[in-house]
């Protein structure tokens, strides 16, 4: 074989070489691609069993992990490049390694516990293990996860960044129940009425079965004593009204006077409206109509008063050509009719 023919013979090796890398690294694009749109609704993160679902076997995951283009973050997880590498991505990853995902409107597990104070940064708890709650009992062999079976209505779950986790007040209860100590349940609290939208009352019943535990005489009171120890002081008469037998009771209480102060107010603008203005007999009906009652009687009295030729009640009444204008000094001035 001559050196022109070895020359050609190499150069066909490499040309071969080169195509079988390029259709290596098309491939190797495709599989990411194929797994990022996996990924791209669950916070860059894929299971195997979704990778296997859209097409993308071990073997081809093992091989992007081997490259560093993925990252095992646990058995069965892997990160994409796209992937948020935040303190919640080990939670996340083992949600997901439960067979739960973001797009069902039935989780199969909820976050709980510590773990769901963790999601809504609440107190320093450190969470030991992951915490699931299942409608289902469920085991599992891996050592960092637990799961509790129980019913939660929907009102107790929230959804966060996609992920389902047990409203505020019912982590709050978890945790008190649970048996978390005073000081670290009183950041917890802290931090809930601070950072968080959670009402004050449904701490106040989140705390209740637990309050005689810790030594409290009720669900109030308790919350009251857990964010003194916290150092955080509101009005605990704001505390109170959040309670909802107590608002309602506070808005009877002062009723009378919301009413009597309504009622002047709009008494006094109508009184600026009439200034100037001369009514008819129906527009007057008109206008004491839409007096409160409160005042309509003595309007109407008055009002009889000027009509009949009168002066107008002294007692913080105006006088007839004020509320009537100059009509009034007209009628005043016309021969009384009478039947």
């Amino acid at each position: 074989m001559t050196n022109s023919s070895l020359s050609i013979s190499e150069s066909n090796a490499q040309m071969l070489l080169l195509k079988s890398k390029e259709v290596r690294m098309m491939r190797a694009v495709d599989v990411l691609e194929s797994l990022e749109l996996v990924g791209s609704s669950q916070w860059g993160l894929v299971t195997t069993t979704q990778a296997h679902e859209a097409g993308v076997s071990k073997m081809h995951l093992s091989r992007l992990a081997e490259r560093g283009t993925v990252q095992r973050v646990r058995h069965g997880v892997y990160a994409l490049p796209s992937a948020d590498t935040g303190p919640l991505q080990g939670l996340r990853a083992a949600w997901l390694a439960t067979g739960s995902q973001p797009a069902g409107s039935q989780p199969l597990a909820v976050v709980s516990g510590e773990s769901a104070a963790a999601v809504y940064s609440l107190g320093d708890v450190l969470a030991s293990k992951y915490e699931f709650t299942t409608a289902v009992r469920r085991q599992t062999t891996q050592p960092d996860i637990r799961y509790r079976k129980r019913d939660l209505p929907d009102e107790d779950v929230a959804w966060v960044d996609g992920l389902p986790v047990t409203s505020v007040a019912r982590t709050v209860n978890d945790l008190a129940t649970d048996g978390t100590d005073f000081d670290h349940l009183a950041a917890v609290v802290r931090d809930a009425v601070a950072t968080t939208d959670v009402r004050s009352g449904s701490l106040v019943q989140a705390l209740e079965p637990v309050a005689e535990r810790f030594g409290s005489p009720d669900g109030n009171a308790m919350l009251a004593a857990l964010l003194k120890a916290a150092g955080f002081q509101p009005d605990t008469g704001l505390l109170e009204l959040a309670v909802p037998e107590l608002r309602e009771k506070f808005f009877r209480k002062l009723a009378p006077e919301f009413e009597d102060i309504v009622n002047r107010a709009v008494d006094e603008r109508l009184r600026e409206l009439e200034q100037g203005i001369a009514f008819t007999s129906a527009t007057r009906h008109v206008v004491d109509a839409a007096r409160p009652d409160g005042t309509r009687d003595a309007a109407s009295r008055q009002n009889r008063k000027i009509d009949d030729g009168g002066a107008a009640d002294s007692a913080g009444s105006e006088p007839a050509a004020t509320v009537l204008g100059g009509q009034a000094g007209q009628r005043g001035q016309e021969p009384r009719r009478r039947g």
